[in-house]
């Protein structure tokens, strides 16, 4: 179960990050350079968080979806920071130009929304649930045959309280 939600958690982040920053690649050059980098790897961030682990259209998962994209904008933003630390330069290919780490929209965008998606893929896998816990309804016969003591017998009344009638 560890194994597939971390390959699940590793596709998605490629997915959704490479192609948000293919798609700004190719729009323009020179939007990861500056502040601007930061409010768009918060919104992969964000889109991350609605898809990843529980997405948002799964029943009930709305208000988990939503922490997991606020969050998911404050940290993709914080793991922006820490990429533009690396000091490795990535080469040009397929017509969008090298750039470091930090700045290079496909590069940076993929690794933040793979580090989120990663974490939120982990974090949605549940134990197996006790068996205990699951029982409900008492099979055991014991609450059948207190049943049938205190409906059926009007007449095994106390003998105290017999005696007190007769009286």
């Amino acid at each position: 179960m560890f194994l597939k939600r971390l390959v699940v958690g590793l596709v998605l982040g490629v997915v959704i990050g490479g192609l948000f920053g293919f798609g700004l690649a190719q729009a323009s050059t020179g939007l990861m350079a500056g502040g601007l980098g930061y409010l768009l790897a918060a919104a992969v961030g964000v889109l991350t968080g609605l898809v990843a682990g529980k997405p948002i259209w799964a029943k009930g998962a709305q208000i988990e979806a939503g922490l997991k994209a606020f969050f998911g904008a404050l940290l993709g933003a914080g793991i922006l920071l820490g990429l533009r630390f690396i000091p490795v330069s990535l080469p040009g290919l397929a017509g969008i130009p090298g750039a470091e780490l930090g700045r290079h929209a496909v590069a940076s965008l993929a690794a933040v929304s793979t580090l989120l998606a990663i974490f939120y893929e982990l974090d949605n896998t549940s134990g197996p649930e006790p068996e205990g816990d699951k029982k409900r309804v008492d099979t055991s016969g014991a609450a059948k045959s207190r049943v049938a003591e205190e409906s059926g017998d009007d007449e095994a009344e106390p003998a105290a309280e017999k005696k007190k009638g007769k009286a």
